[in-house]
This record gives structure tokens, C-alpha cells and sequence, in this order.
């Protein structure tokens, strides 16, 4: 690369022949695409998140991160 990366973007390795080739603003798109699509919302992701969310509820009361003296 000719100067330092200004952008808050990971440029990919190939990232001379790209330019080269005239295809980095096709790159730039498709990135724009994939962060965008990572930031929405949708019932997939709902779901994820609440099961993960069960998930951490339960490692949490598992017996041997709780001490179940406090409970008798």
C-alpha cells in the first residue's frame, strides 16, 4: 500500500492487485453490504441471542458456581 490505511476498514491482502485490476471498489461494497447485514436485526439473530442468554443463565446456576449451602 502506498500510504497508511485512513479508513476504518481491514484491507484485504490482495489488496494492490485490486486496485490494479480496478475491482477494491466492488470489495468496498460488498463490505459495506456484510457490515450493514451484521447490524441488523432479525428472528434469527432474536433467537441467538436468547439462546445464548439461556445459556449463560444456566452455567451460572450450575452447582459449582453456586453454593447451594445458602440454600438449605
Amino acid at each position: 500500500m502506498n500510504g497508511p490505511n485512513t479508513t476504518d476498514y481491514d484491507l484485504p491482502p490482495d489488496y494492490e492487485a485490486r486496485i490494479e485490476e480496478g475491482t477494491m471498489s466492488e470489495w468496498y461494497t460488498r463490505e459495506r453490504c456484510r457490515r450493514m447485514a451484521a447490524r441488523q436485526e432479525n428472528p434469527a439473530l432474536d433467537r441467538l441471542e436468547r439462546i445464548a442468554q439461556r445459556y449463560n443463565r444456566r452455567i451460572g446456576a450450575r452447582s459449582e458456581t453456586v453454593s447451594l449451602d445458602d440454600m438449605r
